[in-house]
């Protein structure tokens, strides 16, 4: 009787679980946002043990979780353990295949807030240009970046710097003092710079040096 109680209450727990996924997922989601959240907080060094614990407590947990099940027999629980780092890997493979990026994300929910800002500019006849400030990373000794959001109605940022029309440097010349257009309008300045598109007329500006 004793076995049978035993060898059901084995069975009972057997089952596939969607647990293991949910943390792997979670932990994936915390290096897919980590340069975002050291833009936001200004993290800096503080970000490196963050993911390295959570790496190595997740790693551990599963490993110990797989051992045990393995040993218990569980068989559907093993499974589950197996699956989910690949089931994973494979959600973010896709959405990045997909063009889904954790700045895209950030943008689409401010979304409204930029909008808005933009609305609020005067109208004078010409297109709109305004910026938007999303931190920086890096520090002492180490490279630095920093990433401004740019709505730009002509679309002439994209441009390489000889096509952009002087009525476009005119506006850029204006809002130049403490924005980073003034790397844009100056590449020689000693900044990296890239220009990447996000949605319609919203552009990601990332200086390094």
């Amino acid at each position: 009787m004793m076995n049978d109680a035993s060898h059901e209450k084995r069975l009972s727990a057997d089952r596939f679980s969607v647990s293991y996924f949910l943390w792997m997922m979670l932990v994936g989601l915390l290096f897919a946002f980590g340069n975002d959240l050291d833009r936001v907080f200004n993290l800096w060094l503080a970000l490196v043990p963050v993911l390295f614990l959570s790496a190595l407590v997740m790693t551990a947990s599963w490993v110990v979780a797989l051992i045990r099940n393995l040993w218990l027999r569980r068989w559907r629980r093993v499974t589950s353990i197996l699956v989910a780092p690949l089931a994973a890997c494979l959600i973010f493979a896709g959405a990045r295949a997909a063009g889904i990026s954790s700045e895209l994300i950030r943008f689409e929910i401010g979304r409204h807030h930029y909008i808005a800002q933009v609305e609020k500019l005067p109208q004078a006849g010409e297109p709109r240009l305004a910026t938007f400030d999303w931190g920086q990373t890096g520090g002492v000794g180490v490279a630095n970046f920093i990433y401004t959001l740019i709505f730009d109605e002509a679309d002439e940022i994209a441009r390489a710097p000889a096509p952009r029309s002087l009525a476009w440097h005119d506006r850029a010349n204006r809002q130049c003092p403490g924005t980073p257009l003034c790397s844009v309008l100056d590449p020689s300045s000693g900044f990296s710079i890239t220009v990447r598109k996000l949605d319609g007329h919203f552009y990601l500006v990332t200086e390094g040096w």
